[in-house]
């Protein structure tokens, strides 16, 4: 079950920012900066980084933020006065952030996430050209234009180091999207089996996708084999080489969009 991910090409930059730090990724660099040592403001530290690897020259940039988590709002539902209220039920919002506001391919999602006003300010002044998304809109357009056939579960499962992003979709349709804490593969387990249990399903009702394979995580994947065989790793065969271990969201490593 492929999922339609574009690769980084030439001169394409996806500068992905995290909780901790943040990533620039290019076709031959991916070096992740932890905000101890590193910040995204004006200045000559921020310039010279800028510098290296020929940042500067990428013609195509991409912004993606993983720091807050996203609310997703049926579009039929949505109310634009109402963003804070939908936004409170996951994360509130910080003195000096704004609220992003996006829609999915297929116009039936708004999606709303925090954004820190100073750090965008700053990457677009090195960047004329620069858009901006969140993650959970890209795993959610990859997962809703996938092949799954009418009526067919197929719950979808992104990988983080310190939590995972679950989307459960009935042939086009998500039925459940939600970002669980995972410290290891017993919280892996009790999640996704909690998840099942909720909704009824049986191991033989839906299949898992997974976005990727990565060693670092194959504790979750033979514990959850004990107690599902429809296991698939879209877009890869076997295990990826670009497994950066300080980039704690594999899956976009190498990707723009």
């Amino acid at each position: 079950m492929p999922l339609n991910k574009n690769i980084i090409q030439d001169k394409e930059l996806s500068i992905q920012i995290f909780r901790g730090g943040f990533s620039f990724c290019t076709t031959n660099a991916r070096p992740y900066f932890k905000f101890e040592n590193q910040n995204i403001e004006q200045g000559d530290a921020f310039q010279k980084l800028l510098e290296s690897h020929s940042f500067l020259e990428s013609e195509k940039i991409k912004g993606i933020h993983f720091n807050e988590r996203a609310t997703f709002v049926p579009k039929k539902l949505y109310n634009p006065s109402q963003k804070e209220t939908y936004l409170n039920f996951n994360v509130s919002l910080k003195e000096g952030w704004t609220i992003a506001e996006k829609e999915t391919q297929d116009e039936l999602i708004k999606i709303l996430y925090p954004v820190k006003k100073q750090t965008e300010d700053t990457l677009m002044h090195y960047f004329k050209n620069i858009s901006f998304t969140h993650y959970a809109q890209i795993l959610y357009d990859l997962s809703s234009s996938s092949s799954n056939v009418e009526n067919s579960m197929v719950m979808n499962v992104h990988m983080q180091d310190d939590q995972f992003d679950l989307l459960l979709f009935k042939g086009k349709k998500l039925l459940l999207f939600n970002t669980y804490p995972c410290k290891n593969e017993d919280g892996f387990l009790y999640f996704v089996l909690a998840v099942a249990e909720e909704l009824s399903l049986s191991p033989e009702d839906f299949s898992i996708v997974f976005f990727g394979k990565y060693a670092r995580y194959k504790k979750c994947y033979e514990a959850l084999e004990h107690y599902h065989e429809k296991i698939i790793f879209a877009d890869q065969s076997g295990f990826v080489m670009f497994d950066e271990k300080e980039h704690p969201a594999p899956y976009f490593i190498n990707l723009f969009e």
